[in-house]
C-alpha cells in the first residue's frame, strides 16, 4: 500500500469518527430539547408534576448515558482502526 493510500485511509477513519462524534452530539441536543419541552408541559400539570420530574431526571440520565456510550464506542473503534491501518501498511518482511 502506498503512503498516499495510507493517508487516505487515515483521513477516512478520521472523517467517519468526526461524523459519529458530532452527529451524535447534535442528535443528543435535539433529543434533549424536545424532551425538555414535553416534560415542561407535564410538570406544569399539578397532578402529574412530581412524576414528570422523576421521569425527566431518569430520561436525562439515560439519554446522557446512551449518547455518551455511542461516543465512547466511536473513539474505541477509531483507535482499533488506527492500529489496523498502521499494521496493514507496514512493509512486508518476505
Amino acid at each position: 500500500m502506498s503512503p498516499t493510500d495510507k493517508r487516505r485511509l487515515q483521513g477516512l477513519r478520521a472523517l467517519l469518527q468526526d461524523v459519529v462524534e458530532h452527529g451524535s452530539t447534535a442528535v443528543e441536543r435535539v433529543h434533549r430539547t424536545t424532551a425538555d419541552r414535553t416534560f415542561a408541559v407535564l410538570e406544569a400539570i399539578p397532578p402529574v408534576a412530581g412524576v414528570a420530574k422523576v421521569a425527566r431526571d431518569v430520561h436525562g440520565a439515560v439519554l446522557t448515558g446512551v449518547y455518551g456510550s455511542i461516543r465512547q464506542v466511536n473513539r474505541a473503534v477509531g483507535e482499533v482502526l488506527t492500529a489496523v491501518i498502521e499494521e496493514s501498511t507496514k512493509p512486508s518482511r518476505e
